[in-house]
């Protein structure tokens, strides 16, 4: 009989660390604006609608481009460099995971729905993260900013995501049951992309952006209905 899964994204979704994000691509480019040529600061309103669904490398290369610059290859590793520095300093700050996401996944480890990740975070500060919140046993799959050539709004991560955890599941894992959970809307069009549904939550979108986006919309994670969460699973045939 086939089955579901569930694919996280991980920042906003698991993890409450976009702000962390934001603050590191700042210090970044202001300590870097010397070689960057100018002095750059990134708005919370401008990260989180046009820099926030894509890994280190792109966001800082949108970030040189949107203000006139073409930046080398090199330039751009260097910076990304700095970020994992800071990052790894960091981390700790984000001592909780989101509200309603550990009852969540304990409920589908309970109906014995398998779950992973897809990230355009990297793997250790998944890992390091899932540890501290005792999550890391639910995830045997991960796919983070290392594994794809293409981040998001590419569906590379999440069509790898599926197929490996298709493959732990000997082949029986059904796309048109199975749903990711994401915050934004280039994730959203990422999973879309890969022919996966979309629960959408408001962490770093307003609801009225997610009800455009996300195939099941809901401001937060604690207000999803696990019964109906079961049904668009196709779990409730299975009882």
């Amino acid at each position: 009989m086939a089955k579901s899964c569930v694919i996280f994204d991980f920042d906003g979704v698991i993890a409450n660390t976009e702000e962390l994000h934001l603050a590191a691509y700042n210090q970044v480019l202001l300590a870097g604006s010397k070689a960057v040529g100018r002095v750059i600061q990134i708005s919370s309103d401008r990260y989180y609608s046009r820099y926030i669904v894509f890994g280190n490398f792109e966001a800082f290369r949108l970030m040189l481009q949107d203000h006139g610059i073409n930046p080398p290859k090199a330039l751009v590793e260097k910076l990304c460099t700095l970020k994992d520095k800071i990052m790894d300093g960091r981390i700790g700050q984000a001592p909780v995971a989101m509200p309603g996401v550990t009852e969540l996944i304990k409920h589908l480890a309970s109906r014995d729905v398998v779950c992973g990740i897809c990230s355009g975070a990297r793997r250790q500060e998944i890992e390091t993260l899932l540890k501290s919140f005792f999550l890391d046993r639910y995830f045997p799959v991960i796919v983070s900013i290392e594994d794809v050539r293409r981040s998001k709004p590419d569906p590379e991560g999440y069509t790898l995501a599926f197929d490996r955890l298709n493959i732990q599941c000997d082949g029986i894992l059904d796309k048109q049951r199975s749903l990711v959970i994401e915050d934004t809307e280039g994730g959203a069009a990422a999973a879309h992309g890969a022919e996966l549904r979309v629960l959408g939550i408001a962490t770093t979108s307003t609801p009225e952006s997610v009800r455009k986006w996300a195939d099941f919309p809901f401001e937060s994670l604690q207000q999803v209905p696990l019964t109906q969460l079961d049904q668009w699973l196709g779990l409730s045939e299975q009882s």
